[in-house]
């Protein structure tokens, strides 16, 4: 079963929509500036209600690794819901970094800077942030399987890419793809946290994923090539 619509949800939907033994939830606030006690309060409730119907898999956020962020609204709120899905045995979290896939969200990185550059948009860029990349598809293989194969019952797994890159490559890989220069201001601010990924590094061979220094580009093409 699959509880959301959104960019997480759709790419389950071929691995558990008619599963009765399986819950996907991914309904949850998505927005890591969210500030909105509203939202925050829709997600507990709604996860209430889901919890019981088979194995509960949960996406949380690798943000709250993230040493910057461990005050915000956001980071406590997902660290509750951990708590709250984590309290029933069986049910299984796992810790998404930035998500690259079709969707119309705003929020997402890849999203605001594809938009910004085909537009001409001039953004600031902070020259020593860093984010963790990973394609939507391969998020759910790696689950489905951690699932199938019994390994991932209980517990927390971080599913990001084993390396991170730095936002001003990110722009360079959009540049390259999309044959246009962004408008950026550079701001000497930034930084970034390590995830350790050992279930990703264990299965993503296994696969067929490759996460070589082309992988990068090739999810950016993916999806913003047009």
């Amino acid at each position: 079963m699959i509880i959301g619509r959104g960019l997480v949800a759709s790419a389950f939907l071929p691995y558990f929509e008619y599963d009765p033994e399986v819950t996907v939830f991914a309904a949850g606030v998505s927005n890591s500036s969210e500030t909105r006690q509203e939202e925050f309060l829709r997600e507990e409730n709604l996860l209430r209600a889901s919890l019981g119907a088979g194995q509960l898999l949960y996406f949380g956020s690798c943000s709250v690794l993230d040493p910057e962020m461990a005050e915000t609204h956001y980071v406590r709120h997902k660290l509750r819901m951990e708590a709250l899905v984590g309290s029933a045995s069986g049910n299984a979290i796992f810790r998404l970094p930035q998500v690259v896939g079709m969707s119309p969200n705003p929020n997402l990185l890849t999203n605001f800077l594809y938009n910004k550059i085909k537009t001409g948009g001039h953004f600031n860029l902070w020259r020593n942030a860093r984010r963790n990349l990973i394609d939507v598809h391969d998020i759910a293989a790696i689950v489905a399987h951690l699932v199938r194969t019994g390994d991932a019952k209980g517990g927390i797994s971080n599913i990001a890419c084993p390396f991170s890159v730095s936002v001003l490559d990110i722009v360079e890989t959009f540049e390259a793809v999309l044959g246009q220069k962004a408008e950026y201001s550079l701001i000497d601010a930034g930084a970034g946290y390590a995830i350790d990924v050992p279930d990703v590094r264990r299965v993503a061979a296994d696969l067929g994923i490759s996460f070589d220094e082309g992988y990068l580009e090739r999810t950016v093409r993916r999806y913003y090539e047009r």
